[in-house]
């Protein structure tokens, strides 16, 4: 399984590092946009559903290796909340402090970064994750994600005694299928905070837990494969749905993908997923008044990789200063 492990850093790494030049060389960075790399990276949005794949297998292997029970459901989900929320937090008020300080040098908001306002609904809806659901929005767009593993994480803390009882796994694969079928693809942002319009790849991760742990194998694990691998391609765009198969693929091969580089980026690859935004438009609105390489097709080729590095930089320093700290913090629980 270590094997296994590595792959999925290798697969992490290029996620965050493909989500950042996506949103670097588009969206996010206005005098970057276009340059010649932006056709090219923008498959980078399907890193998110890398992420999905790889959530729906990491996660419940985790807990079955802490001999998890329907009786440790909360206890598991503070530590997941533990884990990944207060590092949000931070990187939250980083957007929030970027607003004030442009308001107060600048006196006018600075692109790109979103601003709900400081109301109770706005807040109590970036604190929970649930922006979308109670008809708010993010402080950090990147954050819908967060919302999905969230509920992730409450649904498998719900399910995973069942689906280790080969009993119910024929149960749960029909339930599953027939959920999954009933919802279509997310349309608009306003879809975010819902989980079943990404489920799909969160069950291709699982049925890979179950068939690594030898619970659904052989005949029974490639009908439902096949089942899964329909609703998905149904459900999704073919972008979405050939980046969340090479991900499924690389996981049920057991291939040893080792890159130094792309493993050190998927061991930050959250701290990097989560500052990512706030930091790119900081550093942008401060360079482009100093530098005017971003003048220049070229030069904005050149201001990509520059802006780039620094996000992996400062990443870098919230990973061990900040990530970690939770991070340990959170195993220390019984």
């Amino acid at each position: 399984m270590k094997e296994h492990i590595k792959s999925l850093d290798f697969l992490r790494g290029l996620a965050a590092l493909g989500v950042v030049l996506y949103h670097y060389s588009g969206l996010l960075l206005p005098t970057l946009n276009p340059n010649y790399l932006t056709p090219i990276l923008s498959y980078g949005e399907y890193g998110v559903q890398i992420f999905f794949v790889i959530s729906g297998f990491i996660i419940p292997f985790s807990m079955k290796k802490s001999n998890y029970t329907i009786s440790d459901f909360w206890k598991n989900l503070y530590r997941r909340y533990i884990r990944l929320a207060p590092p949000a937090y931070i990187a939250m008020l980083f957007s929030i402090l970027i607003y004030f300080s442009a308001i107060i040098v600048l006196k006018r908001p600075i692109d790109g970064i979103s601003w709900p306002g400081m109301n109770l609904q706005a807040i109590i809806g970036n604190l929970t994750f649930s922006a979308p659901l109670i008809q708010s929005s993010w402080y950090n767009p990147v954050f819908w994600t967060l919302a999905i593993e969230f509920q992730f994480y409450i649904l498998i803390g719900l399910l995973l005694p069942l689906i280790l009882n080969k009993k119910y796994i024929l149960a749960f694969i029909i339930s599953s299928i027939i959920i999954l079928i009933g919802h279509q693809r997310p349309a608009t942002i306003d879809w975010f905070g819902w989980f079943f319009g990404h489920a799909s790849f969160f069950f291709l991760g699982i049925i890979l837990f179950l068939q690594k742990e030898k619970v659904l194998k052989g005949l029974p694990f490639i009908v439902t494969a096949i089942l899964l691998i329909t609703v998905c391609y149904y459900q999704n765009s073919m972008p979405k749905f050939i980046f969340g198969m090479i991900t499924f693929s690389v996981i049920l091969s057991g291939i040893n993908i080792q890159f130094k580089a792309a493993t050190y980026l998927g061991g930050i690859s959250y701290s990097l997923y989560i500052i990512h935004w706030p930091f790119g438009i900081l550093i942008e609105s401060i360079t482009k008044r100093i530098i005017h390489l971003h003048e220049y097709p070229l030069g904005k080729i050149v201001m990509l990789l520059f802006y780039t590095s620094c996000a992996i930089v400062f990443a870098h320093f919230f990973n061990k200063y900040v990530e970690k700290q939770f991070l340990n913090y959170s195993k220390k629980l019984k």
